[in-house]
């Protein structure tokens, strides 16, 4: 259902179920609902009936029910699938079934869990879900998860998945088989803990914990199960409009945390709240709600409303019904002088804490506050990772103060006694001797000493936050397939926990910075043209203006501070070169002009600085790029060549460093190309060698540094895409495809990088239009396909991104005078008429972007073209009509920017070829 009518449906819910099941359909019919709140208040209620143990049910056991049609998949077994043959059923669902299968090609004997999609299920929606389960089990590779062994499809298309079969125990079970202790279990606990900070960390988030889906092998192993189903599952859940499905089978209340319950996003905290259930039944031998678990409504209202007892609470009541029920039945028994087959006492041993070898005791103090902690309703106040609650509950073990209670003097001094027994006895009589002059210094230290550290803590916090979770993960996760909406999810929590941050940070002056710097971080992992990104454009502009508002104002305090200076100048160039990148070329210019001022008062102070000289030459390139952009190809060299100088001054100050010459060598990719638009190929390709000779050399030495090697594609691009102008086409191709292997290698490495994905899509396009050059028509046309697919699917990825739309509107450009080789005059016309609208929409957003307008004034004398020639071959007056209007049309575009001196000298050639085509229609029609 959608969030928005949950409240209504919740209350209609509670309702209902306080009335006789015969009076509820009258009271339903005078509340005058709209359709969809009624079917889904009716198919809430209709879960009452048999909820009845259906919480001790796994989540594919509970979904099996929500889809029509009876589940016969029985004749799987016996039947081959790749390489396995199905032994026997181990589950099904709605979904499909898992099977135990071994391998049947005799290479070596294995047993596999084989994961088999329904038929009737098998369509594209699900298809790509279970694609994306694949890739989820793909990317964890972890000793306690259980591991994506194979896939495929079968013979009639149903995929399936092969994974590891686990042989185990649920980790309650096998705990209380082996009668394990407190710390046994914690330190079996904390292997799992690991597992699933494994999985935050390559951005899967399991949504369903629970034992049944913690399997401890014989040696004691945990194997974690079910990584992305639950998370499947829900996403189509949420695609299915019909009032017979709920969520209920995708988590199972009693370990889904309040978030889950109420339908609100979920991170890495509701996974931590799962494990704080699990520890809580681990420790005291019960689950903190199991009293309520038999009424949907009661549980629900029990994990989202209220607090639960302390687990230490937990086991002595459950020690205190034990000791008083086996009395009772124990004297039952005897006057019966018979055995029970199965007595409430044999029950309550099941999980009695003193059967499992547990200790309320024990439990009680730090334990009992770390699954609290765990357990808050407020997801940013439990633990902020897996990986925080194992090492509270390490530090438990050895001895060591715990986060999960309050930092005080007393209870650090009381583990320090824990851990010192006999230091400490003998201090005691020295400290006797002192007088009381120190205990009242001690007491005014200690005053000062909690605010101290109630100051460094809010300063920890966002540290923490912003070197750990973002500044060491980030660039990590951007290496990871598939992990794009993760990258997302943690971008949402880490602005989510920056704002609540900022609003302490006011006064703190280092809290700011370190804030500042996380959001600048935040909006590169969103879409920062020059980093691996995931596109969200909007996004990044949002979070560098949030920095910008505090760099700001920390210059605006102290002027003439460095370092403010150098942090100011780094977010003016950032914001803009994505303002640019978008095609807004004068905020773009704002930007890029502050940050260039700022840059040259930095370079007055340190006139011999290094590093301010590399960082001048690097804004200086980036203030080139505007001209370049709006065709002002002389002025754009201008700026390339004052960045050449300092470049070329600063590579032999450092001859061996290699950001430096890599800068160096873009800047002559950049004169290359602008001389090339200027119409002297000749300079552009001298400029264009040296750049890439440069670059070769640089990327045969750092075969692995991301940043060379893309400028490398970049520089065969450039200089390929040159020759084929200079009528050297042949040339041309040998780059481009030289071009095209580098970038689906950094593409491959990284399969969510936007980035990559925009750098491979782009030179794959300009090869593409050598290839007509030389008369490979149907390979380019292919090409262009592939190509306009991952330029349409990155537009629909950000639909904020207005470079997309023109890259998608550019390719179908292309794609015209493919068709027009091939002589396909209604599919060119077809797909210019696409690319036309796209241009249109891109100038709506920024009506001076100049290379739009240009490409759609060539586009209308395109649409023109395939006019002509059809009128041709079907010899139709109207064709030439349209053909006329079209050129025309093109060319008052192209009179227009002329005049705006907004066209290159390149152009021109191309206005007068279109003034005679023009004039050859007109005689044509005899005007």
């Amino acid at each position: 259902m959608k969030t928005e009518n949950w409240s209504t449906v919740s209350e209609i819910l509670l309702d209902c179920l306080e009335i006789e099941i015969s009076e509820r359909q009258t009271y339903l019919d005078k509340l005058n609902l709209s359709q969809k709140i009624r079917e889904e208040v009716e198919s809430l209620l209709a879960f009452e009936e048999n909820v009845e143990g259906c919480l001790n049910f796994s989540a594919v056991e509970l979904s099996k029910g929500f889809f029509d049609g009876e589940i016969s998949e029985s004749s799987a077994i016996g039947q081959t699938f790749g390489v396995y043959q199905v032994i026997s059923e181990l589950g099904y669902g709605g979904m499909g079934a898992v099977y135990l299968a071994e391998r049947s090609d005799g290479k070596f004997e294995q047993r596999v869990a084989l994961k088999l999609l329904k038929r009737e299920m098998n369509t594209a929606a699900i298809r790509r879900r279970f694609q994306q389960e694949r890739e989820i089990l793909a990317s964890l590779e972890h000793p306690n998860i259980a591991r994506l062994l194979d896939a495929g499809t079968t013979g009639d298309k149903i995929p399936y998945i092969a994974m590891e079969y686990v042989e185990g125990l649920p980790i309650d079970d096998f705990c209380n088989k082996n009668r394990l202790n407190i710390e046994q279990r914690l330190n079996l606990f904390r292997k799992v803990c690991e597992a699933v900070d494994f999985a935050h960390r390559n951005l899967v988030i399991h949504r369903d914990l629970k034992p049944s889906n913690i399997l401890v092998t014989d040696d004691g192993t945990p194997k974690l199960l079910d990584f992305g189903i639950s998370k499947i599952i829900s996403t189509e859940f949420d695609q299915i409009n019909t009032a017979t499905v709920t969520k209920m089978g995708v988590m199972t209340p009693s370990y889904a945390s309040p978030e889950q319950l109420q339908s609100k996003s979920v991170t890495t905290t509701t996974d931590v709240y799962s494990l704080g259930i699990i520890l809580y039944e681990l420790l005291s031998g019960h689950r903190p709600f199991e009293n309520k678990e038999g009424d949907i409504k009661k549980i629900y209202k029990a994990v989202i409303e209220l607090d639960p007892p302390l687990p230490s609470a937990m086991a002595d009541t459950f020690s205190k019904k034990f000791k008083k029920v086996t009395e009772s039945q124990t004297a039952k028994i005897s006057d019966k002088k018979e055995e029970s087959p199965e007595t409430e006492v044999t029950k309550v041993r099941q999980t009695s804490p003193q059967i499992l070898n547990l200790n309320s005791n024990s439990i009680r103090g730090d334990l009992d506050n770390i699954v609290l902690k765990a357990l808050r309703k407020e997801p940013e106040r439990r633990y902020l990772s897996a990986e925080s609650l194992s090492e509270d509950i390490k530090r438990h073990l050895a001895g060591l103060p715990v986060t999960a209670r309050p930092n005080t003097f007393s209870y650090r001094t009381g583990k320090f006694i824990k851990r010192n027994r006999a230091s400490v006895f003998a201090g005691i009589l020295i400290l006797l001797t002192i007088g009381g002059g120190i205990i009242t210094t001690l007491w005014q230290a200690r005053i000062a000493q909690a605010e101290r550290l109630k100051a460094e803590k809010r300063f920890n916090d966002v540290r923490s936050l912003a070197n750990s979770f973002l500044f060491n993960l980030a660039p990590k996760i951007e290496k990871l397939p598939g992990s794009t909406p993760a990258r997302e999810e943690l971008v949402n929590l880490a602005l989510e926990y920056l704002d609540k941050l900022s609003q302490e940070a006011s006064d703190d002056l280092e809290l700011q910075r370190e804030l500042a710097a996380a959001y600048e971080k935040v909006g590169d992992v969103q879409g920062n043209p020059f980093n691996p990104n995931i596109g969200d454009v909007k996004g990044a502009l949002e979070s560098y203006e949030k920095a910008l508002k505090i760099r700001e104002k920390h210059l605006e305090n102290e002027p003439e501070n460095l370092t403010f200076q150098n942090e100011l100048a780094q977010n003016y160039k950032v914001l803009g070169e994505i303002h640019y990148n978008g095609s807004d070329y004068e905020k773009g210019k704002i930007f890029i002009d502050k940050s260039l001022e700022l840059r040259e008062k930095i370079l007055r102070q340190n006139p011999n600085d290094f590093e301010a000289r590399s960082r001048l030459a690097d804004i200086i390139n980036s203030r080139g790029n505007i001209p370049f952009y709006e065709y002002d190809n002389k002025t754009a060299i201008a700026y390339y060549n004052r960045a050449k100088e300092i470049y070329e001054q600063l590579a032999k100050e450092k001859p061996d460093h290699p950001e430096i010459k890599r800068q160096y060598a873009r800047t002559y990719v950049n004169i290359g190309e602008a001389y090339g638009w200027d119409n002297d190929l000749k300079s552009g390709e001298e400029n264009l060698d040296r750049a890439l000779s440069i670059l070769i050399k640089l990327g045969e030495k750092y075969p692995n540094d991301q940043k060379i090697q893309r400028s490398l594609m970049i520089a065969y691009l450039k200089t390929a895409d040159n020759y084929a102008d200079f009528e050297k086409a042949e040339q041309g191709i040998e780059l481009f495809e030289k071009g095209v292997e580098v970038a689906e290698k950094l593409s491959n490495a990284d399969p969510q990088n936007i980035q990559a994905k925009r750098d491979l899509a782009t030179i794959t396009r300009k090869l593409a239009e050598t290839l007509i050059k030389v008369g490979k028509n149907k390979e380019s046309l292919e090409k262009m396909n592939i190509v306009l697919k991952i330029f349409k699917d990155l537009r629909d990825n950000d639909p904020n991104n207005n470079l997309a739309v023109y890259d998608v509107a550019n390719t179908q450009f292309a794609a015209g005078e493919t068709y027009l080789k091939l002589k396909n005059y209604t599919g060119g016309l077809e797909i210019l008429q696409e690319a036309k609208e796209g241009f249109q929409k891109d100038l709506r957003f920024n009506p001076e972007h100049t290379i739009a307008a240009r490409t759609l004034a060539f586009t209308s004398i395109n649409i023109g073209t395939h006019y002509a020639k059809l009128a041709e071959t079907q010899n139709r007056r109207e064709y030439l009509q349209k053909a006329l209007e079209n050129k025309r049309e093109g060319l008052e575009k192209l009179y227009k920017l002329k005049d705006e001196n907004r066209l290159s000298e390149y152009d021109i050639k191309y206005i007068i070829e279109a003034e005679s085509e023009l004039k050859e229609i007109r005689k044509k029609l005899g005007n």
